[in-house]
């Protein structure tokens, strides 16, 4: 199960089941500690790529990863000046609603264009030293001598000295004992393939903010709300956040997301129906963007109740570990990688990742 290593040493081998955002910045951050890392990945939709991708260190977190998040705009420019673009830029941010009269303007913050990485992440994994492997894992993994197993969809077995579930709304099925925090929603958006569509002259004040390619946000989202309230929940419950977000050549709008109690993933929403819902919510920023011709597209969605992700080893035989249910994942995971990766490397206890909540218990 080992690969030789540096001076000979064999190198512990590694799999991280999810190729979004959190395991994929996870197994380069592993590869750099000269482990060997498989990638599986099965190809189906993910939260990353229909994500604003807004790196809001500035917004807080419960607790002391409040202020790990500071140190997340400086680990995106690392990233990118080791492994090359990752969709990372300056953008200006707008925030709207609150109850004030005039909307904010915050011209100094980042985004990581969801599209760009998406594209750019199987070429800088393999770059990097990663196994990508397009597959899909059958089951929970089994502990076996020396390690874990996993099957895979194609019959066939991989074994690894290690494991890391980074499969977001995917996790629970391969670990059914995740603690309750651990839930799933469904988030929708409008993907705008090109931002032409856009009408010019700008009519409104936001079509311009959408031309000039700022990212427009509430200044209060409503999901947190709603997601906190999740374990309390009898029945299903949805929410529109409205604002957008540069995406490739194209926009993302608007975003809807809808929790239903217990923990279960459940069939998807009715497609028509939620975008009937998003556009409406949309309507109350701008009716104009809300009209535009985009095809709705959603998928399931990781969080825990709390704002606090699992990150760290599980309960029970050693060498399995949850990545998974990030709030605001484009500022948590590239500050919370690295501290998984030295536990998994051995280069440091648990200790840290306990102090901030993270593990799972």
């Amino acid at each position: 199960m080992s690969a030789p290593g540096q001076g000979g040493r064999p190198a512990a081998v590694v799999a991280v089941v999810g190729g979004g955002l959190a395991g994929s910045l996870l197994a380069l951050e592993l590869v750099e500690r000269d482990l060997t890392v498989t990638l599986l990945d099965d190809g189906s939709a993910t939260a990353t790529a229909l994500s604003y991708g807004g790196v809001a260190w500035w917004a807080g977190a419960p607790g002391p990863l409040a202020g790990l998040l500071r140190r997340a705009p400086g680990r995106w420019r690392r990233l990118q000046a080791r492994h090359g673009a990752l969709g990372w830029r300056g953008c200006g941010l707008r925030l709207h609603g609150g109850g004030w009269t005039t909307a904010l303007l915050r011209s100094r913050f980042a985004q990581v264009d969801s599209q760009a990485l998406m594209a750019a992440l199987p070429r800088l994994l393999v770059a990097a030293g990663v196994r990508l492997h397009r597959e899909q894992v059958a089951g929970p993994p089994r502990s076996v001598a020396g390690g874990w197993q996993l099957a895979l969809a194609s019959g066939a077995v991989l074994r690894a000295d290690q494991v890391v579930l980074a499969a977001g709304a995917g996790c629970r099925s391969l670990a059914p004992g995740l603690p309750a925090r651990l839930r799933t929603s469904w988030a929708g958006v409008l993907a705008l393939p090109e931002r032409s569509v856009l009408p010019q002259p700008p009519p409104t004040p936001w079509v311009r903010h959408a031309l000039h390619r700022r990212l427009v946000q509430p200044r209060h989202w409503r999901r947190p709300e709603l997601e906190g309230q999740a374990p309390s929940l009898r029945e299903e419950r949805w929410i529109v956040d409205a604002g957008f977000a540069p995406w490739g050549e194209g926009l993302l709008l608007g975003q809807i997301s809808l929790v239903r109690p217990g923990l279960e993933r459940g069939a998807p929403p009715a497609a028509d129906l939620m975008e009937v819902r998003l556009r409406q919510g949309l309507a109350r920023l701008d009716p104009i963007l809300a009209r535009l011709p985009g095809p709705y597209r959603q998928v399931q969605v990781a969080f825990c109740a709390g704002g606090v992700p699992l990150v760290g080893p599980l309960p029970g035989p050693p060498g399995l570990h949850a990545f998974c249910g990030f709030a605001g994942a484009f500022a948590q995971v590239p500050v919370l990688a690295p501290l998984l990766a030295e536990v998994i490397a051995g280069t440091a206890d648990a200790s840290t990742l306990a102090r901030l909540g993270t593990v799972p218990g």
